[in-house]
């Protein structure tokens, strides 16, 4: 074989094994974990996670919501206990007119222990709408919260651990609902964690990189063949 060839191969190997190592690198990162939980004061949940590097916890929870199948118009507020994201923005916080009734869970790590209170709606889905959830500032005002949140990077090992959840405070009308707790994945198509990590979203598009690689040993493999070809009748 020749040393373009060999050299050829050797570059598709290392491209093959940077596919193979940032795919799977993308999937660890970008799972986001679930659970279900009553909205009852006292309910708890345990919740396996999985980082790569120190972690802060991104929790959200989903709610049914069926009447937001078919809503009278995309923004009608179907469940107004749920709030509304209309703010007034004030200096490194933001005030909500409806911030929907009072949700606030605490989050045990190995390391730290922090309360974490539910935003009004941020994002909806099919039958579903999701409220995310930011570290909780005891300011006396349930209308106000700090912006941007609190952030406790690091609570969450590298490694494998786990969270501890518990309902602190459920509002009425909410109170004995189950919903979907979810702890977002550290990266994701919109969302980065600011860390070396983030080269890992290139692989979002593994299956390309698949694909191209497969054409390009295809083409090698052919070149391969016909210089061995030539090799043996000299």
């Amino acid at each position: 074989m020749s040393p373009i060839l060999k050299t050829a191969w050797w570059v598709f190997a290392g491209l093959c094994l940077l596919v193979v190592v940032g795919a799977m690198g993308w999937h660890v990162a970008s799972h986001t974990v679930q659970a279900r939980i009553d909205l009852v004061p006292g309910a708890r949940v345990t919740m396996d996670v999985f980082r790569l590097a120190p972690d802060a916890p991104r929790l959200s929870m989903a709610f049914k919501d069926p009447a937001a199948l078919r809503p009278p118009s995309p923004y009608w507020p179907t469940r107004p206990e749920l709030g509304e994201w209309r703010s007034i923005d004030g200096e490194g916080s933001l005030y909500f007119v409806n911030p929907g009734e009072t949700v606030k869970l605490r989050v045990v790590s190995q390391s730290d222990a922090q309360v974490y209170e539910a935003l009004p709606v941020s994002a909806r889905s099919e039958g579903v709408k999701h409220r995310d959830l930011v570290r909780f500032v005891d300011d006396a005002d349930p209308r106000r919260f700090q912006w941007p949140p609190l952030r406790s990077p690091g609570t969450i090992p590298a490694g494998r651990s786990t969270l501890d959840v518990s309902v602190l405070e459920a509002g009425g009308a909410l109170r004995g609902e189950r919903v979907v707790l979810s702890v977002e994945a550290p990266l994701g198509l919109k969302r980065g964690t600011g860390s070396a990590l983030d080269w890992l979203g290139l692989f979002v598009f593994w299956p390309v990189y698949v694909l191209v690689l497969g054409v390009a040993g295809a083409v090698l493999a052919y070149f391969t063949r016909k210089v061995s070809a030539k090799g043996h009748g000299a």
